[in-house]
């Protein structure tokens, strides 16, 4: 595919947010074969494990390229975040270590225990609403009082160039990569994603995954425009979001072959099988990947297949409730 010039996110930004997560990050990520996958699933089964960065989760890659691209005077004066979980946990890792302060609005059902790590990198943490979408009037309410800069999850050009630097490692790590999966919220993974590797002349696929509860990029997609869910739920808590934005909507169009919808139920299974059979404690944003090829949603039949595992950041409730539910099925 040829460099689209008119597209949101270039090449150019991508390899400058590199250049700023390889400065504090220790990337590239590891990516992993996972033999007993690819023996039941007919295709060679890749992990691209984003569970060890400092906020266990892809996150603060984004986050750091936003805070890094601001100004003294900007990053003095702080950040705000509107955020289910993750990003709010990787705008506070990332102000803290730039240090500088942030405040992040959440959601009131956040697990507490993300809530007592962004106090504990220094950041006002302040929760409103019940979904991602309830937290974005204070965020910019304290954005307008305060002079912060806001940084958005998803909508923003410089974030997306930080969470494209996980494409840009994929193809150095597996040059024969021919398909890559990845969890669909707001789409800012799989905007970086798909621009990083279908800009550099990759010809592999990539696909988008949504819980079937909250999925609304597919309908945006159908309607050729930008569609709200009115009450999006899923256990993979952090793809909650009640619609997207044009400029994931612009590169969705551009560079990703297909958004597929996955159950509640094949998302837990997941979950569940990560944990039982390959050690690897994952949240239900970085097991729709698995569950997507578990359901047969994607052709993969012989080839070369990359999941996103995007974060862990999911409670001990929640896990032991999913190992009480399936005990002895798997």
């Amino acid at each position: 595919m040829p460099i689209d010039a008119e597209a949101p996110v270039r090449l150019a930004d991508i390899e400058r947010a590199r250049a700023v997560v390889r400065r504090y990050l220790n990337v590239p990520t590891p990516l992993e074969a996972a033999p007993l996958l690819s023996r039941e699933l007919g295709c060679e089964v890749w992990l691209k494990i984003e569970t060890l960065n400092p906020t266990r989760a892809y996150k603060v890659r984004g986050a750091l390229a936003k805070l890094s691209s601001l100004d003294r005077e900007r990053l003095a004066r702080g950040v705000v975040a509107a955020s289910a979980g993750n990003h709010g946990q990787a705008v506070a890792w990332s102000a803290w270590r730039l240090g500088t302060t942030a405040v992040v609005v959440m959601p009131k059902s956040v697990d507490v225990a993300v809530v007592e790590r962004c106090r504990a990198y220094g950041a006002d943490v302040r929760l409103v609403g019940d979904v991602y979408d309830d937290t974005l009037a204070l965020a910019h309410e304290l954005e307008e009082r305060d002079g912060r800069t806001f940084v958005h999850p998803y909508g923003d050009a410089t974030v997306i160039a930080g969470q494209a630097t996980i494409g840009l490692e994929i193809m150095e790590q597996l040059p024969q990569a021919q398909v890559v999966l990845a969890g669909v919220g707001g789409g800012g993974l799989v905007s970086g994603l798909s621009t990083a590797m279908k800009a550099s002349g990759w010809r592999g696929k990539i696909y988008g995954v949504e819980p079937e509860g909250a999925d609304a990029v597919s309908r945006s997609i159908a309607a050729g425009r930008v569609v709200t869910v009115d009450h999006p739920l899923s256990i993979a808590d952090k793809l909650v979001a009640k619609s997207t934005l044009p400029i994931t909507l612009d590169i969705f169009g551009r560079y990703v072959d297909a958004v597929v919808r996955v159950s509640e139920k094949a998302i837990a299974d997941a979950m569940y099988e990560y944990l039982s059979r390959l050690a690897l404690l994952v949240e239900g944003s970085g097991a729709v990947g698995l569950a997507a090829l578990r359901s047969g949603l994607v052709e993969s039949r012989e080839r070369h297949v990359v999941l996103v595992v995007s974060g862990a950041n999911v409670s001990a409730e929640v896990i032991a409730q999913i190992v009480a539910e399936r005990r002895g099925r798997l």
